[in-house]
């Protein structure tokens, strides 16, 4: 059995060694801590130190989770608390590549850089044709990875421009066009084109096959 707990329900019930060896006894093998209360949700910053007293206290594995943003995040916590591994979330999103730097750094080993922009476009498509797979409605399927898009396209150039596109596909097949349209106007140099609609998705377009 292994374990996933946080610091506590709030911070009057904030015990996170107590209860993390309350699951050792109780059975676990392993155990991963999100330092933040329950009442906390995603709010102010992960307790690694809290990560690092749990680690010394328990005999078996312990996962440190939080605030795991970039690789070299992944690299600080293990330095700093000891932990058997990292656990990372919503670091991921948009970025999936990060588990491949993540290990390439705690294996001390050069990070390999963030994928071109061609290259993450099609990272996205593949990732979403999975969701078209996996969905019994491709339009709900479309609607609900809309937030994968934009998180796969934070920090582009004109990216608010480009999520408001890519925020209103209603089939997957419409992302393609949007990032052919994208590319084609940074190979133009001309992303202006993005505020006149240049990339709308326009009519619906096929499932992605």
């Amino acid at each position: 059995m292994t374990v996933k707990i946080r610091s506590g329900w709030s911070e009057e019930m904030r015990d996170p060694v107590a209860i993390a060896l309350r699951c050792q006894d109780a059975g676990a093998r392993v155990l991963a801590l999100h330092p933040r209360t329950r009442t906390q949700m995603y709010t102010g910053a992960a307790s690694w130190d809290e990560i690092a007293a749990v680690v010394d206290a328990l005999d078996i594995p312990v996962l440190g989770n939080g605030d795991i943003k970039t690789a070299e995040d992944a690299l600080r916590m293990r330095q700093h608390t000891g932990c058997a591994g990292v656990m990372i979330a919503r670091g991921s999103f948009g970025q999936p590549w990060i588990f491949t730097q993540v290990r390439a750094l705690l294996e001390g080993q050069a990070m390999p850089p963030a994928p071109p922009l061609e290259q993450r476009f099609a990272i996205a498509i593949e990732h979403a044709r999975m969701a078209e797979a996996y969905e019994h409605d491709p339009r709900g399927a479309a609607i609900e990875f809309r937030k994968h898009l934009g998180w796969y396209v934070k920090g582009v150039p004109h990216s608010a421009d480009l999520r408001r596109q890519l925020h209103a596909v209603d089939s997957l097949g419409q992302v393609e066009t949007i990032f052919g349209s994208y590319l084609e106007l940074m190979r133009r140099g001309d992303l202006a084109g993005l505020e006149a609609g240049e990339c709308a998705p326009g009519e619906r377009e096929p499932a992605l096959t």
